[in-house]
């Protein structure tokens, strides 16, 4: 019995199906970068702005921005330079779309507004909280970092604030 596991265990890795639908897969997913490339390059750019305002991870935030200036200049033309290497009909913005709508269930404007209430949240918290430590005058580490939170939060505020202001543009 343990010898016959060991094979199948060992044979597994080696058994690997492709899809049946492997092209229907491939091009979903390049759907899913032409929309990321089209509009979601400001999801990626919040995204990386908020993890930058919390102070957690620098340098992943700073990817991230990197990332959504990429997909902003370069995006639509590599995914479809990819779609014509893998012989896949050109990706358009409805098919994008509709992919984007099947995959995520909303559209990229109600995520990106859920990101800018979350981005508010977070700014007014690190805002209050930065305010509290500055003001305690009993260590002097708390009080840089306070200072450095409320620079941070005040960093983001304008971004969040021209993104509220850019829905009525």
């Amino acid at each position: 019995m343990a010898e016959a596991m060991l094979f199948l265990l060992l044979q597994s890795p080696f058994d690997i199906q492709m899809p049946e639908n492997w092209f229907g897969i491939v091009g979903d997913i390049l759907n899913v970068l032409f929309a990321l490339a089209v509009r979601g390059y400001l999801i990626v750019l919040l995204i990386g702005l908020i993890i930058f305002a919390t102070g957690f991870s620098d340098g992943f935030s700073k990817i991230l921005v990197g990332l959504g200036i990429v997909l902003y200049f370069g995006g639509p033309f590599i995914v479809n330079l990819f779609g014509q290497f893998s012989g896949i009909e050109p990706v358009t913005l409805e098919s994008a779309t509709a992919v984007w709508l099947r995959i995520f269930g909303m559209t990229d404007a109600e995520l990106f507004m859920i990101l800018v209430w979350l981005g508010d949240a977070i700014a007014c918290i690190w805002l209050l909280a930065g305010t509290i430590l500055y003001l305690t005058p009993f260590a002097n580490d708390l009080t840089s970092r306070g200072k450095s939170m409320i620079v941070r939060a005040l960093m983001l505020a304008p971004v969040l604030a021209f993104f509220h202001v850019a829905a009525w543009l």
